[in-house]
């Protein structure tokens, strides 16, 4: 591999694991994976060259997933029911009245919901602000 792989490590006071990233010609590029001080995994993400791959995953520190939603700009969405009428686990519902978008546990972060709007009104931020816990399978 042409430039090669390197790991970086760093660990937490106690000696455990608390981050480990992939990097290619000094950028970020493969997995960077983030850990709690009890040695539970607590992110995710896939980098292509210096650039994050959303969404990404994340556990809270007892080992439960955590769905990232995406994040509404309010003022751009159109509401045409676009995102709603792609997800396929029906994750999504339309609140015209509030003019809000819901998402509920069922969300696989598939992404799809995010490429088929129109007017580009549904984003993955850094930092989820909207997450709801579920167990692993």
């Amino acid at each position: 591999v042409d430039p090669p792989i390197t790991v970086e490590t760093d660990n937490w006071p106690n000696g455990t694991l608390k981050r480990e990233t992939s990097y290619a010609g000094g950028q970020r590029h493969g997995w960077e994976t983030t850990f709690h001080p009890n040695g539970q995994r607590a992110t995710r993400r896939r980098w292509a060259l210096g650039e994050p791959l959303p969404p990404g995953q994340r556990w809270d520190s007892d080992g439960n997933r955590l769905a990232t939603k995406p994040d509404l700009a309010r003022d751009t969405c159109i509401f045409c029911g676009a995102c709603v009428g792609v997800c396929p686990t029906n994750a999504m519902f339309l609140e015209y009245n509030n003019r809000d978008i819901w998402i509920d546990e069922n969300c696989t972060d598939c992404l799809l919901c995010i490429r088929i709007c129109p007017v580009g009104a549904l984003t993955y931020p850094a930092e989820p602000q909207r997450n709801t816990t579920r167990t692993l399978a």
